[in-house]
């Protein structure tokens, strides 16, 4: 509940579980966009008093205006996605959401493993939001101390910390994935190794709810030629069976749902990337400057906003590899039980099929086909900025810290000529 009403205060989830909240979380979302419309357009309109070049006082200093610019345009970028996906998020949700019956049929472990994957999330969340507020009052501290300064920071503050929080968003939606898949790989381990869970509900005469499954079943009477185990409804004396095939369609669900959370943050997650880029080589740039030019007050702050940069993508990867590799695990115990199971019975081809299926159809996380969301990502983003990075320093006008004080200079000056001998012509 806490998690769901954070994001929903952020804009980056604009329904809830009542009709109520779901119009005012859409209209809070709206209200947020329009607000930081004019805010994009106070900067742009105001550029010239905002960010004017301290040096010659006249023109714009263009590093601030374009981390303030861009920063702000992904702010809106979120929101606006938020809105266009509203459906999609709902739908995802759902499907997420439809394995839980499945999952409490293999297992009376689920509920209390899925509570402990939200409790692990809330803190997690909680954690990464004070850390945020630290690193944003040590910039303020450190850097911001000039009126000027004060204003663009507190412009681009909540947008910064709400682009921040998109990522903690995205890996919401993986950490759910992944407790789902972690439980189910958990359940096949125990089938396989052929000990019965103590967790394993059950059974009884009663009649169960729907679940994931009936979907899959058709008329026995239309059994083809050649048993296909999608299409055979298991006998009621094969427990085990059934406890596989119910498996394959929860595994089939959460990776329907894996494409659906792909398709909902294409564009927003793009543009946090491109913003990371931009901040992170600005804030690279500047601290090279500011070390060549020995003025070491200020590199604090340079390097507090790169680490939280970095940490909030690392924080999304680190999820997307997880659930990746939760889904890699089970298919190497798949493959391990059909090569000691029986050749030709209707649990091995059973078998068969599964493994057949997640090597076809893995689970992994992009974004709309340019990236993979892993940690080659995060080596990527590094690789690149480093190379614009040196691209910059050989353009980096060269001037002796020394000469760049006028006081120095002229002592320097100074001594020079007194040093100077003078020579008398003859």
């Amino acid at each position: 509940m806490l998690v769901t009403l954070l994001f929903q205060l952020c804009g980056l989830q604009t329904y809830a579980s009542s009709p109520l909240g779901s119009t005012l979380a859409l209209l809070w979302c709206i209200g947020n966009c329009i607000l930081y419309l004019n805010v994009l357009a106070y900067c742009v309109i105001e550029r010239r008093a905002l960010f004017i070049d301290a040096r010659t006082g006249t023109g714009i200093n263009f590093i601030p205006f374009i981390k303030t610019s861009i920063t702000i345009v992904a702010h809106l970028v979120v929101l606006l996605e938020a809105l266009v996906t509203r459906s999609m998020y709902r739908v995802l949700d759902v499907r997420v959401t439809s394995v839980d019956g499945a999952l409490g049929e293999l297992t009376d472990k689920a509920k209390p493993r899925l509570a402990q994957a939200r409790a692990q999330f809330r803190n997690k969340l909680l954690l990464f939001g004070a850390f945020c507020c630290v690193v944003e009052l040590g910039i303020l501290a450190l850097v911001y101390t000039d009126p000027l300064q004060l204003a663009i920071w507190y412009l681009t503050v909540p947008s910064l910390v709400i682009i921040r929080l998109k990522h903690l968003h995205h890996a919401y939606h993986i950490d759910r994935l992944t407790a789902r898949f972690d439980i189910l790989r958990e359940r096949m381990e125990s089938l396989a190794a052929g000990t019965s869970s103590p967790g394993q509900p059950a059974q009884t005469g009663e009649k169960k709810a729907p679940t994931s499954l009936d979907r899959w079943k058709i008329n026995v009477s239309s059994r083809p030629a050649v048993i296909d185990p999608w299409t055979v409804q298991p006998p009621a004396d094969h427990p085990l069976l059934r406890r596989i095939m119910v498996a394959k369609s929860t595994y089939l669900t959460l990776w329907h749902a894996s494409k659906d959370l792909n398709g909902c943050c294409v564009y927003s997650q793009l543009a946090n990337l491109l913003q990371n880029f931009i901040q992170c080589t600005c804030d690279l740039y500047l601290l090279y400057a500011l070390l060549y030019l020995n003025q070491l007050d200020d590199i604090f702050g340079f390097i507090l906003s790169i680490v939280a940069t970095f940490t909030a993508l690392g924080v999304v990867l680190a999820a997307c590899e997880n659930c990746k590799s939760q889904v890699g695990q089970m298919g190497q115990l798949l493959y391990k039980w059909h090569h000691g199971d029986e050749a030709g019975s209707l649990l091995a081809h059973t078998l068969e099929n599964f493994s057949l299926l997640l090597q076809h159809t893995p689970v992994y996380f992009s974004l709309g086909g340019f990236f993979d969301m892993d940690f080659v990502l995060l080596k990527e983003i590094a690789a690149a900025i480093t190379t614009y990075m040196v691209i910059f320093i050989q353009f980096m006008p060269k001037e002796d810290p020394a000469m760049a004080d006028p006081t120095i200079a002229s002592l320097i000056n100074s001594t020079v000529a007194n040093s100077t001998p003078i020579v008398k012509p003859e």
